[in-house]
């Protein structure tokens, strides 16, 4: 099968939430992430190009056992129910710069592993 995402992906445990529309906090978890996006695990289905905000825990990249509470925005690409739960593919953006490099080094220290 040919790849057809910019960035590559990397497989995660994380957990996040998503803040709905009616100010409701929705328990999600991230399966995986790219510098661009992620495929998150969410109880509720979310609305294709929607913007939500949202919040990931990332582990930090020495000591794992330090949570970064990072906050962005995710638009929706796709959602698709899988068992009793979606699978939702979001866009990332509003993450700050530090954060953002967060992602890349998680994504490069993977990457090294593989």
């Amino acid at each position: 099968m040919i790849e057809l995402r910019k960035s590559p992906r990397v497989t995660v445990t994380w957990r996040s939430g998503i803040k709905m529309p009616d100010g409701r906090l929705i328990f999600t978890r991230v399966i995986n992430i790219s510098a661009e996006g992620v495929l998150l695990q969410s109880p509720e289905s979310l609305i294709p190009q929607r913007n939500y905000p949202m919040m990931i825990e990332i582990p930090g990249i020495v000591q794992e056992a330090e949570i970064y509470k990072v906050s962005c925005k995710g638009t929706v690409r796709h959602a698709i129910l899988s068992g009793d739960s979606y699978n939702v593919g979001m866009l990332l953006s509003e993450m700050s710069e530090l954060h953002a490099q967060l992602v890349v080094a998680w994504i490069s220290k993977t990457a090294h592993l593989a």
